[in-house]
């Protein structure tokens, strides 16, 4: 690493990792109130804040130098990136926010495969077969009225499921990894709702819905690849 970066890390490492957690469910508060009352000024701060927050837990909490905690501490930077795009009305910012959330998902599944999520499996492949089939139906289903979105809704959601396959991999046998199996789970409920949305579905409370999930889906992420890496001394 870097000195610069040792220098900042240092400097975020003042901050106790419980701490950031707090900052995230009080920004998380934020963003599903602003969410709830159309606050869309506050969302600037509270949403993109979210992934940050993580980013800074995962930098205080676990000891520098490992590959895997690089992979996903720069996808919840994608990410960041991400939703302040979707914050933006219009397709040109949705498609620009969706590459960057598939940006976001090959670095996770990067650091889920780093992790041995794939070798986890030891050949018992039920749950990718699982989403895979869910992701053909959910494609075949909804292709017609997704209209000149749908190539890319599927291909960035066939991503979304690979990626929640593996952290289901990180869960075979590690009580850390049932938190990723979760997370990766709720990050497909939160992308469902979504897509939905776009393919013309009006579901009532979607947008808490949404935003709830994702929220809780990358901190459950970010917590069960924590607990599979090294902490540093004192945190």
């Amino acid at each position: 690493m870097s000195p610069p970066l040792l220098l900042l890390r240092s400097q975020m490492a003042r901050v106790q990792a419980r701490t950031w957690l707090w900052a995230f469910a009080v920004a998380l508060a934020a963003e599903l109130a602003a969410v709830a009352l159309g606050l869309d000024s506050v969302r600037w701060a509270s949403k993109t804040l979210l992934t940050l927050l993580l980013l800074g837990y995962l930098i205080v909490s676990v000891a520098p130098g490992q590959t895997a905690a690089r992979l996903f501490g720069t996808g919840l930077l994608a990410a960041c990136a991400a939703d302040a795009a979707l914050l933006v009305e219009g397709t040109t910012a949705f498609l620009i926010g969706m590459g960057l959330f598939g940006i976001m998902q090959l670095l996770y599944i990067a650091a889920f495969l780093k992790l041995g999520a794939l070798r986890a499996f030891g050949g018992r492949y039920l749950v990718p077969v699982v989403y895979l089939a869910f992701w053909a139906g959910l494609v075949a289903a909804l292709w017609t009225r997704l209209g000149p979105l749908a190539a890319p809704v599927a291909v960035y959601s066939l991503l979304l499921v690979t990626m929640a396959a593996l952290a289901a991999g990180l869960g075979t046998g590690r009580s850390a990894g049932h938190l990723a199996a979760v997370g990766g789970a709720l990050f497909v409920v939160s992308d469902l709702v979504l897509g939905l949305g776009v393919a013309g579905f009006d579901l009532p409370g979607a947008g808490l819905a949404v935003m709830s999930t994702y929220a809780i889906a990358q901190l459950l992420l970010t917590v069960g690849i924590r607990r599979h890496l090294h902490s540093p001394a004192g945190h």
